[in-house]
């Protein structure tokens, strides 16, 4: 035996038990008691969680004219840091590129850099048969998502309805899962002219480009079309209530239809909006109401959203200050290190959801949905992506402790009950009591299957 844990509380999606994990070779290989290895790891009063599975991150991700800040080392770096051992970004072709030559571009970008192990979404920004005809061949090749968005910042790359219905129903076919951004574009490009950014206060109207109905309205549009092509959804960024009872009442019985949130829509409100620093808070969709909030709280308690992400995107202060209108101001925060301890605190310990909630839609959710079955549990055959969890470690969250390149934190000066202590990925220790142990390039390709 390689390594052994002893004496943890194993917390899994479904059961919660103490006992010693076996781990060889990279996989957990023996759960019992009096289990020894070559490295013995006392887990006494502690949690062992399966690793964290971040199913939306944009590391080195184009916005206007500028990217988003942290490459996929900084990103992964964080990323293990923060107990997250698989993430999944997204390869989006230019105009004159195949679907196959992104997702070859990205993995070449990505392969020298990550420190754990990571899948791509296929981005598709327009439909033709040249994308059509690379659906089943990406699916059957291990890349069975694809993403679109219905609303952006850049018009050229929304889905209008008849591309989406074509692309819906090629899914459908190829056994694929669609990950879609809900909106209302032209909503967007109307109320992003009302308030230019030299108008006093313009930034409090910033909700405007996207209010609830116009989530709403997108989704219940997307979700027909997917239910006629008999075709797999996974509407991510939830935000409002109205989007969330979209899913509940019309969809909540269907297999193939899936629904996600993430973090900061959990822990922050528009409010952010009207402070000094409100362009730090600037996301798609933007943050909501009290009143929303507390949904989606239900949401995860009750099984309507299954998967919480960070949506990691990575700016500065200096870059958030850029854009000639309110919808061009880069939208998307650094979260990805934080997302364990302030999910734990305000969630586990501010008693929204329990530990085996924690874990189902931060880990195993994302891992069967987004087809991952070596990972997402703590049991015997999966691979050995770890967690120890400290419930008694007090910190309080600052930029200056993270190991992003965003030179802020939304949750700057958060006091949390509970941390990440360890951090395995393929049984290899990559983050050990606030120190990063791991090594650039050792993550791997992980070919999904849904």
């Amino acid at each position: 035996m390689d390594i052994s844990i002893k004496n943890g509380v194993i917390i899994n999606a479904h059961d919660t038990f103490k006992a010693d994990i076996g781990i060889q070779n990279g996989k957990i290989v023996a759960i019992g008691e009096d289990i020894t290895g070559f490295e013995n790891i006392d887990a006494s009063g502690k949690y062992i969680l399966p690793g964290l599975i971040e199913i939306q991150t944009q590391f080195e991700s184009p916005f206007g004219n500028t990217r988003s800040i942290d490459n996929f080392f900084t990103g992964t770096r964080s990323a293990a840091c923060g107990g997250v051992t698989t993430i999944l970004d997204v390869a989006t072709p230019n105009r004159d590129e195949t679907l196959a030559e992104a997702i070859k571009a990205r993995k070449q970008l990505a392969d020298p850099q990550v420190v754990i192990d990571y899948g791509l979404h296929a981005g598709i920004t327009y439909v033709n048969d040249v994308i059509l005809n690379e659906l089943t061949g990406l699916v059957n090749s291990g890349i069975p998502s694809f993403e679109c968005f219905m609303m952006s910042h850049d018009p050229a790359i929304v889905m209008d309805d008849k591309s989406l219905l074509k692309l819906l129903a090629q899914i459908g076919q190829s056994g694929g899962l669609l990950n879609i951004h809900c909106g209302n574009q032209a909503v967007l490009q109307y109320f992003s002219e009302q308030y230019p950014l030299d108008q006093e206060n313009a930034l409090e109207h910033y909700p405007d480009l996207c209010p609830p109905f116009s989530e709403s309205e997108a989704m219940y549009r997307v979700l027909t079309f997917a239910e006629q092509f008999n075709s797999a959804a996974y509407i991510t960024s939830v935000s409002s209530r109205s989007a969330l009872s979209e899913v509940l009442d019309n969809y909540s019985t269907n297999p193939l239809i899936y629904a996600g949130t993430a973090l900061h829509y959990l822990t922050h409100t528009a409010e952010a909006y009207a402070t000094p620093e409100g362009r730090n808070y600037v996301t798609l969709p933007p943050l909501r109401s009290k009143e929303d909030k507390a949904s989606l709280w239900k949401g995860i308690r009750n099984g309507a959203i299954q998967i919480v992400s960070s949506a990691h995107r990575a700016f500065t202060q200096e870059q958030k200050k850029l854009g000639t209108d309110l919808a061009s101001i880069p939208a998307g925060m650094a979260t990805i290190e934080t997302l364990l301890p302030v999910m734990y605190q305000l969630g586990v310990v501010g008693k929204h959801i329990n530990l085996m909630q924690l874990v189902a839609v931060l880990s195993t959710n994302p891992a069967k949905i987004f087809g991952l079955p070596n990972k997402g549990s703590v049991s015997v055959g999966k691979d050995a992506d770890l967690v120890i969890f400290d419930p008694t470690n007090r910190r309080t969250i600052g930029r200056s402790t993270l190991h992003g390149e965003s030179d802020y934190c939304i949750y700057e000066g958060l006091e949390v009950q509970g941390y990440q202590e360890m951090t395995f990925s393929h049984g290899k220790i990559v983050y050990d009591s606030n120190r990063f142990t791991g090594e650039q390039g050792a993550g791997n390709f992980v070919p999904r299957s849904l």
